[in-house]
């Protein structure tokens, strides 16, 4: 109990401290990912779902297009005002929003049509507690949505990749293989109805200044120098190389690898 609460400390830190910068990128960018998802649990009309650990409503802005209610649960107050304040500016009205935890969540057993989640698995120390509880207030024949960052099962490259992400991000706990993903909705009941693989490519500086950090920045040269090292022999799995801008200059990008992978309770 002790390391979970810990756990939530930095979470709501990180997403305090970023609420605006990263919730500035993630609402704008990540709308075709959220619409993808959406066909993938085969959102409706006549929904009701919950977006878990949504940060800044990330997939509960757009699912409320397709749905007749959704929820955004997060544990950050600053990251939640900024999904509410999105919602008003959009005259979205179908949302409602919930200071929560998404291993803890506040429904009722089978009261939901659809439980999604975004990003959020890698901040938490027992992932499979957060399936759990989507596919429990799901109804059954309802679906589930998750869609996050994986890794290989080699142990040695996924070591390096988790070191990364843990410098850059302090919240950041363990990002899953996609047999565990597999393996986690299994066990909770959960028949996978479809996946999808999406390497997403970025500027290694975007992805640091969303997260806080700027050049010159203890935790940005460190995960800088670990990066360039790792592009020989592509060690951390981020598939790190160097490409020419417009100005010239040599500009460091990477990949993360995305899993969508969407499931019906059994």
């Amino acid at each position: 109990m002790e390391r979970r609460e810990q756990n939530k400390d930095l979470v709501r830190e990180q997403f305090t401290r970023t609420a605006q910068i990263f919730g500035d990128y993630a609402v704008a960018s990540r709308v075709a990912e959220a619409e993808r998802l959406a066909r993938m649990v085969c959102a409706s009309a006549n929904d009701r779902a919950v977006d878990l650990a949504s940060g800044p409503g990330t997939l509960a802005l757009r699912f409320s297009r397709h749905v007749r209610w959704i929820c955004a649960l997060d544990l950050t107050p600053a990251i939640l005002a900024r999904a509410r304040r999105s919602a008003v500016q959009g005259g979205l009205s179908n949302l409602g929003f919930v200071l929560g935890d998404a291993q803890a969540a506040p429904f009722a057993d089978g009261s939901i049509d659809i439980a999604v989640t975004s990003y959020s698995l890698h901040h938490m120390p027992n992932p499979a507690r957060a399936v759990g509880e989507m596919a429990r207030i799901v109804r059954r024949g309802g679906r589930v949505g998750v869609l996050d960052i994986f890794v290989p099962e080699d142990e040695r490259v996924a070591a390096l990749n988790n070191r990364i992400e843990r410098i850059r991000d302090a919240s950041h706990t363990r990002t899953l293989a996609r047999t565990e993903f597999e393996s986690i909705f299994e066990s909770h009941g959960l028949r996978v109805l479809d996946t999808h693989v999406e390497a997403q490519p970025r500027p290694f500086e975007h992805w640091m200044l969303v997260a806080g950090w700027r050049p010159g920045d203890p935790a940005y040269e460190e995960a800088r120098q670990l990066m360039e090292d790792s592009i020989p022999d592509d060690a951390a799995w981020f598939h790190p190389r160097f490409e020419r801008r417009e100005n010239a200059r040599h500009e460091l990008f990477f990949e993360n690898t995305i899993l969508f992978i969407a499931g019906e309770k059994q």
